[in-house]
Order: structure tokens, then C-alpha cells, then sequence
């Protein structure tokens, strides 16, 4: 008898440990919800963020460090807010004072804003957006963050403008050369980073100067270098601090500072920008075909104005018109370059660009050699930008025009 209830307990174990099995198998086997994930074309709200403490504890990995990612299978995501400027965000310097523009800098964020930023603004035309303006775009475009430690690195995922993302080397490795930056730049720049406590520390340096770092305008040069803090300070709740130093278009680092609400349902969806963008095909309507933001050569076309290759004729007359070739560069403090480069090469040694008239003084050699260029910008935020003005080169006097190439 004792031998038989054992014997039936033991078949009632069993099926109690299967059913819970099958019940666990069953949920696994049903997966997500797809029906409870929101993504940014539902038309779906931004939450506000809850606070440092919202949600509960900072959820962390098997590692110890904390899980800038998802806490749960198949959804999970951190929703900007949208902010049209930084100075919305702006906590170094005070915002009473605002961006420490360099004086150029500053001009082109207002012609940018009251000119060109409904026409112009190279996210419209799908170009990746350099840190930290993916935190301020909203849509809603859901930000991911998979952290990967047996590989010493973080991807970062974002649906705006069009599936990109970008690598976060953990490895310790440094930067590549500067040489090789200023060879290759690119539209996210170089990332590294490492832990400082329970704060992700981000270093981006190479960017090139595809881009304006906020839809309103502000520019940036190649020379900008950005330092990110990301901070999981509870379930819901991510803050992010990012110090902007870029000596070509500002006078000293500014620091902006937010927080980033988690949305637990929503997930990052395929995002298109490239695909039926109607944007540029308005843009080259109302421009006439000219070249534009969104045409090859935007990667090197939105820093200082005076900056690249400009191609075109000058001469005393229509009649008698030669080649000018200008190689400008802009170094952060001064407008360097070169008239002619080659055999009848004027180094130049003088240049003054006046932001509130947009013309640009150019002067080069010496004596019968001596050349000087007075120009003044056309189309100044098109990637094919001119300069048309009159020039004197030794007693011959007569007009110009040249081209930015890239």
C-alpha cells in the first residue's frame, strides 16, 4: 500500500513538473506581443522622463554594470525629446549668456535660422546627425543601446534619419592619428569610451562637416570633439550630459543636460528616410537644380563658409577670362590658403571675412605678384556656394567668380 501512494505521488509530481514545463514552453513559444509594441509611426506620445528614481533601481548586467538596454525580451527603448536648439538645454555657460559663438559661427546660425533651416537642414535630406542631436529628435525615433562586454564594446542604435548607428570601442584603444581623421572624417565621428563608476563616458572626435549639430542650425568644423555621460539613474529615467568643444566655431566648451524617458513597449522599427524623400526633390525644384544639401559632397560642405576648393575665371574683361583656382582653409583663428597652387602659386597672407555682409577680403604676394581678391558669398549655405566680387593683381584690375567645389 505505502509502496503504491509513493509510486502515485510520484506520477502526480510528474505531471505537475510537465504541466509547468508545457506552461513555460507555451509562453516561450508565443513569444512577443507584436500588438503591445509601440513604434514611431503609432502617432504614440512622449513620455516625460519620471525623474532620477523613476521605475525602481538601475537595472544591471550579469557584470555588475548597469543595463543601458532593454530589461526585457523583444522591446524597450529610450524616447528623445525634442529641442530645437541647445540652448534649451544649455547648463555651461548659464543660458542668460547662451553658445559661445565665435562671431562667424553665430551669423551663420541666424542666416541658417531665418533663411534656409525650413529648406536646407541636411537631417531633412536623410544625413546621419552627429552627437548629441539624435537625444533631441524627436519623431518619436526610439535610441537602443546593446552592450556587448565579451567584445569590449557598445552599439548604439537609431531609427532616425534611416537605420544608423555607431560603435563604442571599450577596449582601451585610442583614438586613430589625427592625419587619419582629417583624411577620412565621418558623419558620428570615432567613439571610445569607458565606466567611470556607474556613468558610460563616450569620446568622439573626427566628424566631418556634413552636418548642423541641431535642427535650428548651429554649426560645427571638423575640429569638434564631444564628450558624452550617460547615467541609468533608475529603471526609466537616463540622463545625459554632453560637453561640446569645437575651437573652429566656438570660443570655449559648452555643456548641455537632459533626461531621456524609457519607453518599456516600444521598440526601434525599420525607418526609411532614403526611400520616396520628397524633401530634396522640393528642394532642387525651388533652387533651380543646384547643387544642394543633399547631393554627393555634403560630407565636407556645412562648416566655414570660406572653406574648400573654389574653382572659376577671372580676367579684366568678359572677353579675356582665365583660370582662378582658390584652396581656402579655416583653422579655427584664421581664414590660410592658397591662390593659384602650382607654378604661379600666391601663397595667401591675409584674409578677413565679414559675417554681417557675408563678403570675404583675400590678399597674396608681394609687389608686381600681389594679388587681392574681394569677394562676396552667393548661395552661402549651398555646398556649391560663390564668390563673385573684383580683384587687382599687380596693375590689372578686373572681376571674378569662383565655385566651391567640395
Amino acid at each position: 500500500m505505502k509502496r503504491h501512494w509513493n509510486a502515485r505521488s510520484l506520477t502526480t509530481a510528474t505531471i505537475v513538473v510537465l504541466s509547468c514545463c508545457l506552461r513555460a514552453h507555451s509562453a516561450a513559444a508565443q513569444g512577443i506581443d507584436e500588438s503591445s509594441i509601440r513604434f514611431s509611426g503609432d502617432g504614440g506620445k512622449v513620455p516625460a522622463a519620471g525623474g532620477r528614481a523613476s521605475g525602481g533601481p538601475t537595472p544591471r548586467l550579469s557584470d555588475g554594470a548597469p543595463n543601458l538596454g532593454r530589461i526585457e525580451i523583444g522591446k524597450g527603448a529610450w524616447l528623445p525629446k525634442e529641442f530645437t536648439n541647445y540652448l534649451d538645454i544649455l547648463v555651461d555657460p548659464p543660458k542668460s549668456q547662451g553658445l559661445p559663438f565665435q562671431p562667424w559661427a553665430k551669423a551663420l546660425r541666424e542666416y541658417r535660422y531665418n533663411v534656409t533651416s525650413d529648406s536646407e537642414e541636411p537631417g531633412s535630406f536623410c544625413l546621419p546627425l552627429p552627437e548629441p542631436q539624435p537625444y533631441m529628435r524627436a519623431g518619436v525615433h526610439p535610441i537602443e543601446f546593446i552592450q556587448l562586454p565579451e567584445q569590449k564594446r557598445i552599439l548604439q542604435l537609431m531609427e532616425f534619419p534611416g537605420h544608423v548607428w555607431r560603435d563604442i570601442f571599450m577596449d582601451g584603444r585610442p583614438h586613430p592619428p589625427k592625419a587619419v581623421l582629417e583624411d577620412s572624417p565621418t558623419f558620428m565621428g570615432h567613439s571610445v569610451g569607458h565606466w567611470e563608476g556607474d556613468t558610460l563616458v563616450v569620446d568622439t572626435v573626427g566628424f566631418n562637416e556634413g552636418t548642423w549639430i541641431d535642427k535650428d542650425g548651429d554649426p560645427h568644423t571638423s575640429q569638434m570633439h564631444v564628450i558624452e555621460k550617460f547615467t541609468r539613474t533608475s529603471l526609466n529615467n537616463l540622463h545625459l550630459e554632453a560637453t561640446i568643444d569645437d575651437p573652429g566655431a566656438y570660443t570655449r566648451p559648452w555643456t548641455v543636460a537632459q533626461d531621456l524617458a524609457w519607453g518599456p513597449d516600444w521598440a526601434i522599427k525599420e525607418y526609411m528616410c532614403q526611400s520616396n524623400n520628397r524633401y530634396q526633390e522640393g528642394y532642387v525644384r525651388r533652387t533651380g537644380g543646384a547643387t544642394g544639401t543633399g547631393n554627393a559632397g555634403a560630407e565636407w560642405g556645412h562648416g566655414h563658409p570660406a572653406k574648400g576648393i573654389f574653382l572659376g575665371e577671372w580676367g579684366p574683361n568678359a572677353a579675356k577670362q582665365d583660370r582662378l583656382l582658390v584652396l581656402l582653409d579655416w583653422d579655427g583663428g584664421a581664414v590660410v590658403g592658397t591662390i593659384n597652387p602650382g607654378p604661379r602659386a600666391v601663397p595667401i597672407t591675409k584674409a578677413e571675412l565679414n559675417p554681417d555682409a557675408w563678403t570675404l577680403h583675400i590678399e597674396g604676394g608681394a609687389a608686381a605678384a600681389r594679388v587681392v581678391l574681394d569677394g562676396k558669398f552667393e548661395n552661402l549655405t549651398w555646398l556649391g556656394r560663390s564668390l563673385v566680387g573684383t580683384y587687382t593683381q599687380g596693375n590689372e584690375r578686373g572681376t571674378f567668380k569662383i565655385t566651391r567645389q567640395y
